[in-house]
């Protein structure tokens, strides 16, 4: 691609950008800020971050960096643009498309066992992956190897779910009879996933005791993250590697926890808070707070 038609593509977007680019250079790729390689585009987040003389030694570089934070002494050519890190990202995805793992066709393995006739076009599939009969699935799901999901489970439009997880399974709670023996008490709800979620690799996600267990639109969770029972993760919210969740929480819209964080059972985490690594909530955590420690306390807004 030339950067003529990387504006192109801005322009059909209609971003506000302004191009300092004396030359019309071809882009063969794309690399990180410190692993650079000649005839390709990267971004920077933070104007004073930038290696100014890594970038101009490296051959045919363009930059990404943010409008109104103009970089002294920068030799090659460089778009400045609202939101870098997006705009940079969408280039990429859009001009080298080919190369992303996560643009399959519709597939299913030959080991996968898909018990449901209740599924949208575009389906993929992956090797060793169960699907019940009462599973729900929409248009251009991925589900790839050895995962599980059983019981009623729904899943949203242009969702993603990674290897090793398994959704749908009973949750933790539990009676004492008689002899005071724990007994688990029946789960008669299910899991409602909506749209354009990604859940990271062997995640476990409980169904609903009495009501569902429900993951809204856009949520993302990386690897190895717990959702149980009666759990409300809201519209965007970020769940980083090892986050726990106990039962009947509600996790508000954007809020991000961070890297084990662990939330306590039935607590309300605001809209656009965020938890900070190793955080323990025991109670409520306001909107737009950033909080940390063990308890958590509030360390200021976000």
């Amino acid at each position: 691609m030339t950067i003529h038609e990387i504006l192109g593509y801005l322009d059909c977007l209609g971003e506000t950008y302004e191009a300092v680019c004396p030359d019309n250079r071809e882009i063969e790729g794309f690399c990180p800020l410190n692993s650079l390689k000649k005839n390709s585009i990267t971004w920077v987040r933070n104007s004073a971050d930038t290696p100014v003389a890594a970038l101009n030694r490296t051959e045919g570089m363009l930059l990404i960096a943010e409008l109104g934070n103009a970089i002294e002494g920068l030799e090659v050519p460089v778009i400045y643009i609202s939101n870098a890190h997006r705009a940079f990202f969408r280039i990429v995805g859009h001009f080298f498309a080919f190369r992303d793992p996560e643009n399959r066709k519709p597939y299913i393995a030959p080991t996968a066992v898909v018990e449901t006739t209740m599924v949208g076009e575009g389906l993929y599939v992956g090797h060793h992956t169960y699907i019940g009969d009462q599973v729900r699935i929409g248009r251009n799901v991925t589900v790839l190897n050895n995962v599980t999901i059983q019981g009623k489970v729904t899943i949203g439009d242009c969702t993603v779910i990674e290897s090793g997880t398994t959704i749908g399974a009973c949750g933790f709670g539990h009676y004492d009879d008689e002899e005071g023996n724990p007994v688990c008490v029946p789960h008669f709800g299910g899991v409602v996933i909506g749209n354009h979620v990604k859940i990271g690799a062997n995640n476990a996600i409980a169904r609903g005791c009495l009501a569902d267990t429900v993951i809204e639109d856009y949520v993302k969770t990386d690897n190895l993250c717990h959702i149980a029972h009666n759990d409300h993760i809201r519209k965007g919210a970020m769940l980083t590697a090892g986050t726990v969740i106990s039962g009947s929480v509600t996790v508000g819209e954007h809020a991000w926890l961070a890297p084990g964080t662990l939330l306590n059972n039935g607590i309300q985490v605001g809209d656009r808070a965020f938890t900070g690594i190793g955080c323990v909530a025991t109670k409520d955590v306001p909107d737009g707070k950033v909080v940390v420690g063990i308890p958590a306390r509030v360390l200021r807004d976000r």
